[in-house]
């Protein structure tokens, strides 16, 4: 399947909230009209949830013992791999008649690619409607668990507070010629730059900022190693959390934003076709994207997407998002990668 088929979709502008009294309603697997209390009691029967998940172990366990602690008597299992590997392992075991998972935490690429393969239920969890317009799509097929935000990143020893870049077109003075660090995979970025000035004129301007001759790497982990290391002065795309465990180990690091910004595809939570404990995996969907839930992802120092649960960088709470239509990035994503890669020159 190709980059091109992927399908997004468009996100809300408004935020609805729940009276005491929502019900759900729902067709899903021959329940008509499911609220959370009849999910849990037939989960009690299910007793067991089968996770699968590209978030790393380590985290994946502090999510799954705070669903345990709250619902004791639900085994989970979980199966962990990349995205790709994941995407690849649900479409044979389908193909082959095999629904084994009930709930699946992933990152956004690959859970649009289930979507677009028609691999997924939707599920509008009550819980969905605190989550950032943002970060969910309005038919319940996915929603956001936690999400990364890149900023511009700049060594506070090769550049004043005062030189800071505050809008885009900054960058193309003679002062940050090959002062300026880009990671080799940052189409989102680009894609971000041709929504925020138009694609003629984004175009034109990221071929102007190419002339500046960039350093170019692959990772951001690597990029923020290097910016602190003074390889270069500036990059367009180090993360919030990333820059903030760099400056409180002493880098000369600190970090800026130009908005608005779009946050990257965010890590989703969604629904198999065909779960085999359907009610357990909605209960598992339910948890993640709760108050409780969202809480434990904020102490795993990773961005929640609920709107009620704080930041683990207070400062990036404030930054103004925008939202992208998203059916137009997925139609144009492989366009938009390759005029990335040939514009900046990246092998």
């Amino acid at each position: 399947m190709t980059p091109e088929r992927f399908h997004w979709l468009r996100h809300g502008k408004k935020i609805f909230f729940l009276t005491p009294l929502f019900v759900v309603c729902a067709s899903f697997f021959g329940l008509d009209s499911v609220d959370g209390q009849e999910w849990l009691e037939k989960a009690k029967e299910e007793k067991k949830v089968v996770l699968y998940h590209t978030t790393n172990v380590p985290d994946t366990r502090d999510i799954i013992q705070g669903f345990r602690k709250k619902y004791p008597f639900v085994e989970v299992e979980s199966y962990r791999a990349t995205g790709e590997k994941l995407f690849h392992k649900i479409t044979t075991e389908v193909k082959a008649g095999r629904h084994l998972a009930d709930a699946y935490m992933i990152s956004g690429l690959q859970t649009w690619l289930l979507k677009d393969a028609g691999l997924l239920s939707p599920f509008k969890s009550p819980e969905r409607e605190k989550v950032d317009p943002a970060l969910k799509d309005k038919l319940g097929y996915w929603t956001g668990v936690y999400w990364n935000l890149e900023v511009l990143g700049y060594n506070t020893q090769m550049v004043s507070a005062a030189e800071v870049p505050k809008k885009w077109e900054d960058l193309l003075t003679p002062r940050w010629k090959g002062q300026i660090g880009l990671e080799e995979e940052d189409v989102n970025w680009y894609t971000m730059i041709l929504h925020l000035m138009g694609e003629e004129k984004g175009k034109a301007y990221a071929r102007q900022l190419a002339k500046q001759q960039l350093q170019i790497r692959a990772g951001h982990t690597l990029m923020a190693q290097l910016l602190a290391a003074g390889e270069f002065a500036l990059t367009l795309t180090i993360r919030t959390h990333s820059a903030e465990d760099l400056k409180g180990k002493g880098a000369p690091i600190e970090w800026s934003a130009i908005e608005p910004l779009a946050p990257n595809p965010p890590v989703s939570v969604s629904l198999p076709t065909n779960p085999p404990h359907a009610n357990t995996g909605k209960l598992f969907i339910d948890f993640i994207l709760s108050r409780e839930g969202q809480e434990i992802i904020a102490k795993l120092k990773r961005n929640p997407s609920r709107t009620d649960v704080d930041q683990p960088v207070p400062r990036a709470a404030k930054i103004k998002l925008v939202e992208i239509d998203h059916d137009v990035v997925a139609k144009n994503y492989g366009r938009y990668a390759k005029e990335f890669r040939e514009i900046f020159g990246v092998r």
